[in-house]
């Protein structure tokens, strides 16, 4: 009867263990912020600044050390603070600003001034904040954003 009953545990036991360890991995930069567990680290806020004119985008690129919260912040739009215009984050795979959700990014194509998208950083890499234009922008737009990340 032990044998049998070792026969059963030992593989279930296998099983479950591999089915633990491999769910744990990932390899998203960003995820959706939630209660997760972050690290306590000093962040660092990253000033940008531009013009962006009709039919326009511009792609900033920082980088991150450490994992946690990160935030972008449209801090103004000049001349008209409601001006519409898209807002997203996501990682910078070399080439592009990757913000589809499989890669933990967001977008809005409905920014104003004050929208923010706050995403959390699961391991140390390079991401992106992109601002561009939806189709409402009809005079160049002055703008400043914020990036605050661990």
């Amino acid at each position: 009867m032990s044998r049998l009953l070792a026969r059963t545990i030992v593989p279930v036991a296998v099983a479950a263990l591999v089915a633990f360890a491999t769910s744990a991995c990932s390899d998203n930069t960003l995820s959706q912020l939630a209660s997760a567990t972050q690290t306590t680290a000093t962040p660092s806020t990253d000033t940008f600044t531009g013009t962006l004119s009709q039919n326009g985008a511009f792609t900033h690129i920082f980088t991150i050390s450490t994992l946690g919260a990160v935030t972008v912040t449209l801090v103004n739009l000049s001349p008209n603070t409601s001006q519409i215009v898209g807002l997203s984050l996501g990682v910078w795979n070399g080439t592009a600003c990757s913000t589809s959700p499989a890669t933990g990014g967001s977008a809005t194509d409905i920014a104003t001034t004050g929208t923010t998208i706050t995403l959390n950083a699961t391991a140390a890499g390079n991401l992106c904040a992109r601002l561009y234009d939806v189709g409402f922008v009809t005079a160049p737009v002055i703008y400043t954003m914020q990036i605050t990340h661990p």
